[in-house]
Parts: structure tokens; sequence; C-alpha cells
């Protein structure tokens, strides 16, 4: 190529790069004005374990790789891009100023992973196309031509780049291409071809990788595939701290200000909210774990996700002016998929790129009963029960001890007239005082305390709901008066520990009280009973001849990664075998009683709880051998959906709490 020949492709270069790059920039600008609006919300603390988990997560892409197959492909595809990163910078530095690597030790090195991960990301891409193409039975994937278009993009970059090697390393022969081996491939194919053929070709791959990769910058913030670059500040930013932690709003601010409460249009997200948006792969991972999803309902946290972008993107277009905001839901949510979801978190848990579903749809609730007054009618009496009588059963408060008959139960204001001090304050919870079942769980666990020792009391007609359910539902002003009532009321007694039978009691007592200036050391009982064992205080000798498949809570588990215990008790209970069903511990599928539809009517067909008990019949089928089969449990809404599922599906399975199965085991009667 003479002077003048690679003066105009030089200057063709910068003309080209310029008008990429200044486009890039103009459609970045359009995406921050989504941002910029958003309401304000950073994470600034706790820096150490946020740059962790961005390593592990982001570039060490650990939340891929619960599926094997995809995971691998999905991260080799990552890995080659930030591999493919220093090799662009060197492409445009050398399209600029002519600077090539010299030949040493290091940029040989850095040549053997470039070219190892071009072939690996070859490979991957053909992966990904089968599985698309061909595995039908995968229906979590959206196929669509726009990823088709990403990966095929993604290919020609690899391709091109072996070219601009292969054709340099035939033409002039390289002592890298020892190290360059896959693009020393591609120049064996080469050989034969004249100089002018060999010069012809590295131009022209050349230039194919530079368009490719101005092209795919300028089509992310088009695409889906905007994760690329938005998921890095996704998951620097995510929350660091207990899952299952709902943050507090100014609710009676709002209602002063005359602001709408929760999720009303897109100019309610925050910040954080619009990057979620921008950072959905669409890769159906939350979709596949929903309960609500795989049972047959409307929902799918996925399509939420879509839903809302789609919303944001029309009214903030990339060409236009802004629109004026519309109401989020009817125009695009429907109510239906809001009041379908268990808020059971396996969408957020199964999202590799920290995206927050459950926070939006629990904004939208907030919305929905706080400011249109739009919810399903039996709500209506949840909140009047736990408004008036401090339960969501509508009991009357006078009733709260009755399940303690026959039992040495003490009274906090007993203990405090006495002069005395417990150590733990067992929070009965209301399903466990008011329910017969879930009574039954209260007197074992009560009969357990008094045989090793420990020193409790409860405050029966003191007690009153946590105001969970109402959070959850989106009443987080009713939340809010419930949860300063209890906190005042716990102030006025001395006790160590909070002892909960309730997941849904433990996790808003332990991580959301705190922020009505009620912070508390809180155990859940599997943590006590496991403690109790391993102290040697309680003697579990009584064998129980039974299968065992344990159910995971989702407020246990994956609101608060108690996973273990109950499961470490189980296997101290002489005679018990324990299996574990296909979805278990971080992917264990919810009971269906989370976020107030334990009070809902569930669609014949459609009702998540017969679908646990299918997976937990599953389980145990060529287990048994004549012996009876159980389902262990550790919550109390839990016991409730599984013996409805139980009795629907007219199984001779049992479900026992794993306090009932200890007390058994000791030989208590209760």
């Amino acid at each position: 190529m003479n002077a003048t020949a690679g003066l105009i492709e030089k200057i063709a270069f910068i003309v080209v790069t310029l008008a990429g790059l200044s486009t890039f920039s103009f459609f970045i600008y359009r995406r921050w004005l989504l941002v910029k609006q958003g309401k304000p919300m950073l994470y600034r603390d706790r820096w150490p374990d946020r740059l962790a988990h961005l390593f592990a997560y982001f570039f060490g892409q650990r939340g891929l790789f619960r599926e094997k197959v995809a995971g691998t492909m999905h991260a080799l595809i990552f890995w080659g891009f930030l591999v493919f990163s220093i090799r662009t910078l060197l492409l445009f530095v050398e399209g600029f100023s002519g600077w090539k690597l010299p030949v040493n030790g290091a940029t040989n090195f850095y040549f053997f992973w470039k070219d190892l991960f071009a072939l690996l990301v070859c490979l991957a891409i053909g992966v990904a196309f089968v599985r698309r193409a061909f595995l039908k039975n995968i229906t979590r994937i959206t196929r669509s031509w726009d990823a088709n278009l990403i990966l095929a993009q993604i290919f020609l970059l690899m391709i091109s780049d072996l070219f601009v090697d292969g054709a340099q390393i035939a033409a002039l022969g390289n002592e890298r291409s020892m190290w360059a081996f896959a693009s020393a491939g591609t120049a064996s194919l080469l050989q034969g071809m004249d100089m002018g053929a060999l010069t012809a070709i590295h131009h022209v791959a050349w230039w194919v990788h530079m368009a490719t990769i101005l092209f795919f910058l300028n089509y992310l913030p088009l695409s889906k595939h905007f994760h690329v670059i938005s998921s890095f500040f996704n998951v620097l930013f995510t929350r660091i701290g207990p899952r299952g932690k709902l943050d507090k709003i100014d609710v009676e601010g709002a209602f002063e200000r005359n602001e709408p409460l929760g999720l009303h249009t897109i100019r309610d997200l925050t910040w954080k909210d619009t990057l979620d948006l921008f950072s959905c792969t669409e890769c159906g991972r939350c979709e596949y774990n929903c309960p609500a999803h795989i049972s047959g309902k409307v929902l799918s946290p996925k399509e939420i996700i879509i839903e809302l972008r789609d919303h944001a993107y029309a009214e903030v277009p990339v060409f236009g002016k802004p629109k004026e905001p519309q109401r989020i839901v009817t125009v695009s949510v429907q109510p239906e998929e809001l009041w379908a979801c268990t808020t059971c978190m396996a969408c957020v848990e199964a999202c590799p790129v920290d995206i927050d579903q459950l926070g939006k749809i629990i904004q939208m609730r907030r919305n929905e009963v706080m400011s249109q007054d739009k919810y399903p009618d039996t709500f209506a009496e949840v909140f009047a029960g736990i408004e008036k009588r401090g339960n969501p059963w509508n009991q009357h408060p006078s009733a709260r001890l009755d399940w303690t008959k026959g039992l040495a139960v003490k009274t906090m204001a007993q203990v405090k007239a006495a002069g005395e001090r417990v150590e733990y304050l067992f929070w009965v919870g209301c399903s466990a005082a008011f329910d017969p079942r879930n009574q039954k769980i209260a007197r074992s666990m009560v009969q357990i305390l008094n045989a090793a020792g420990v020193s409790f009391a409860v405050l029966g007609e003191e007690e009153s709901c946590t105001g969970d359910p109402a959070r959850r539902i989106g009443h987080e002003y009713l939340y809010q008066i419930q949860a300063q009532t209890n906190v005042e009321t716990l102030k006025s007694y001395a006790f160590d520990k909070v002892l909960t039978l309730c997941p849904h009691c433990f996790n808003t007592i332990k991580n959301e009280y705190p922020d009505f200036g009620g912070s508390y050391t809180v155990i859940h009982h599997t943590e006590l009973l496991k403690e109790l064992l391993e102290q040697g205080k309680l003697t579990l000798s009584k064998p129980l001849e039974a299968v065992v498949t344990y159910h995971d809570s989702c407020y246990l588990g994956r609101h608060n990664k108690i996973y273990e215990q109950p499961r470490d008790i189980l296997k101290k209970i002489p005679g018990v075998q324990i299996v574990e069903m296909e979805r278990t511990r971080g992917r264990g599928m919810c009971c269906g009683a989370g976020g107030g539809l334990m009070w809902l009517e569930e669609e014949p067909g459609k009702r998540v709880n017969e679908r646990r008990v299918e997976q937990a019949q599953e389980a145990v089928a060529t287990r048994q051998n004549g012996r009876p089969a159980l389902i262990a449990s550790a919550c109390p809404f839990c016991m409730t959906m599984m013996e409805d599922g139980l009795a629907a599906k007219k199984s001779t399975m049992q479900d026992k709490d794993v306090a009932e199965l200890v007390a058994e085991s000791m030989g208590l009667s209760v």
C-alpha cells in the first residue's frame, strides 16, 4: 500500500471511529436521561463486601453456574470479551498511530490467551445457536433475531481477528506464531497466496473487525444486550445485606405532599431500578424458578421487567422528546400479575446480574393499595383484622394464650412483675397462636424448652402481628404502625433474644424492625434446636422410622440463608432417612402462602402448594419401602399450605414441623 492510500485509509478510519463514538455517546446520553430522572438510591457502605461481590458475580460470573452448560457458555463469551477488550484498544491505537505491540514474553503470553478465547468463544456461540435453534424444550429462552444478531456479531469479531493476524503471519512470518496458535492455523489456510492478496485479506479483516466493534458498541444501548455495559454498575451497587429486608418509605410525608406512594409512573423508579431494566438479558432464569409461573399463573418476573423497560423506553425514547408519564399498572403491567406473586424471592435469587424484580412488584402493590385503593377483596379483611385486633385472622386478642392450656408458660408481664429476666422472649406469631394445626408446633416447642431448662416467656395478649402480611401485600402504612407499636411493647421488657417459630416474623423482627429503633438478636426455632442438641441438652432416643423430605421456607432460606440447621436436626433423629426434592435450598419452591396469598383463593389447577406436594411425592416415591413418608417444614405458613396440598392430592404423606419431630423423638407428649 502506497503512502497516499495509507493516508486515505487512516483518515477514513478516524472519521468512521469518531462518527461511531459520537453516535454511541448520543445513545448513552439518551439512556442516561432515564437514569437521571430516577429517585436517589445509592449504596455507599461496605465497600470491601461490595467489591468482593462484584468480582464474584460480575467478573467471576458466579450467578450463572447454577446451570452448568448455559453458565459455562455465557461465562466463556463474557471472559472472551474481557480478553478482547485489550485487543480492541490496541487495534484502535494501531488505527490512529500505526503503533503495534512489540514481540516479547509478556505480549506473546497475551496473544496465546487471546487466540485460546477466540476458539472458546466460537465454541460457546455454536452451543448457543444449537440451544436456540434445536432445543425447543428450553422454554425460558427468549428466541429473537436480536439475540441471533448479537451472537453473529461476536462470532464475526472472533473470526475477523484470526484473519487479521493470520494474513499477517502468512505474508511476513512472525515469531509470535507459535503463541498465536489459532491465528497461525488461519495462516496455514492462506499459504500460497501472493503478497497482494494477503495484504488485501489483512486490511479487509481489519476493517470488518473494527466496523463490527463500532456497530456492536452502538447497537448495545438499543438492545437487551445493554447489560454488557450496565450490569457492571448494577452488580456493584446492589444491596449488600439482608435479602429479606424491604426499604422503609416515608408514607406520612408522601400523604402530606400529596405524592403517589410506591411505583406509579416511571419517574418513581430509583436510578438502581433503571439499571435493573437496562441489565435484563431476558435469559428467563427468574421465570423458570417463579412458583407462580410454574403453576400456570399469569406472572412472569421476566415479563414484569420487560414491560417496565418497554414502558420506560416509550416515554423516554432514543429519538424524540420525552413523553408525559403514564401510570404503569393497567397500561403496561396488569394487576393480576402483581397479585400472583408470593414474594418468595426465587426470581431475585436466580438473576445472575442482581435485578430486583420483587422490589418493583412490591412498589407497584404499594401504589395499588395506598394510592389507588385497588386490591383483592379478601385483603380488606386482612387489613381490618390487623388494624383492629392485631392479627390477620381477626381473632380476639384474648384468645392468644388458648394454645398454652396445660403447659407451664409465663408471660413477659408476669416475669417483669416478679423482677426477673428471661433469656428468650418467645414470639409465637399469629398463625401458631390461633390456628389449631400450628398450635401443635408451639406446644411442641414449649415442651422442648422446658425439658432443656431454657428460660423464656411469651407476650400473650400484648403480642400483635409483626405487620409482615400488610407490608408484603403493599399496605406499608399499616405495617409501619404495627412495627412502631411492637417495638414500643418490646422496649418495656428485659430479655436477651427473641425466639420465633415463623420465618416471616423472624425476617421482619430481625431485618426490618431496626429501621424503627428495634434491634434484637433474633433466633429461629430450628437454630435454637440445633444449638440445644449440640450442647447435649436434648436427647433424641425414640426412633422415627420414616422417609423425610425437607421443604425450605422461602423466608427462612432465600431471605435469610438458613438452609442447613433444619437438615442437621433431622439427621440426628434416629430412624429418619432424608431425601431431597429436585427444587431445594436456594432453588426450593415456595409453598404459595407468602405475599398475602395465604388469604387468597387460588385458581383450581394452578395452586402452588399442590405443585410443591407433587415434588415431595416424587422425591420419596422410590425410597419408602413400606415406611411412612413425611414432609418436614419449619414455618407455620408452609405447614398450612402443605396440609391443604396433601388433602387436595389425597396423599397419605404427613407434614410435620421440625420441632414436632424433635418432640416425638424425645418422647414428649404434646
